[in-house]
């Protein structure tokens, strides 16, 4: 059933997404095309979601959108998916020709490197776990997704996080070496035409 959404319909999302939600698919997404976007994960409603609030910056991905292309925030966590075990990416974010999940830990603390290691673990074992419920859903539904789009990973941390960047790459190759060279990110700020950190 497509919704006339292209990057949705391509990917046959809504049919992958039917059944065995915690909201239908369609309540679950939204479509901006901004020049500057920001996304939150918002405490209150532990959901993902676009925002206007400039006084949200601090806890957000902002996504530089030159082309004012049509950008997708599917919520995960909480919406699509809830009380997933191991924990599932809080959303993505989508065209025709990217597909971006995204993790916030913006309420991340600590200072220790075993504080930094212990977040981005968590972190990378939901993006990891999300990806693979992704490829089996849409699998189900005849699409290879790592085949069809490009895919890659944001971690959004807090700006009092430490941050270590030898620990950031290491857990970059790591993470690419266990999801078939699918790029992580950790960043507050990416540019949407060319992943370009």
């Amino acid at each position: 059933m497509a919704v006339n959404q292209p990057a949705i319909d391509r990917l046959r999302l809504d049919e992958a997404f039917g059944t065995g939600t915690f909201k239908s698919f369609n309540e679950c997404w939204t479509v901006r095309m901004d020049r500057e976007l920001l996304v939150v994960d918002d405490d209150t409603e532990k959901v993902s979601r676009y925002t206007d609030d400039k006084e949200e910056t601090l806890q957000a991905l902002l996504v530089i959108n030159e082309n004012h292309r049509q950008i997708v925030l599917l919520s995960i966590d909480n919406k699509l998916i809830k009380d997933h075990e191991g924990g599932i990416a809080d959303c993505a974010l989508f065209d025709e020709k990217q597909f971006r999940f995204v993790e916030f830990k913006t309420n991340a603390y600590g200072n220790s490197e075993q504080s930094v290691r212990d977040t981005f673990d968590k972190a990378t074992g939901q993006l990891t776990e999300t990806i693979q419920v992704f490829k089996g859903r849409l699998g189900k539904v005849n699409i290879q997704f790592e085949d069809s789009i490009t895919i890659c990973c944001h971690i959004v941390i807090s700006h009092r996080f430490p941050k270590s960047r030898a620990v950031k790459q290491e857990y970059q190759m790591s993470f690419a070496d266990e999801n078939d060279n699918i790029p992580l990110y950790f960043s507050e700020k990416t540019y949407w035409e060319a992943v370009k950190e």
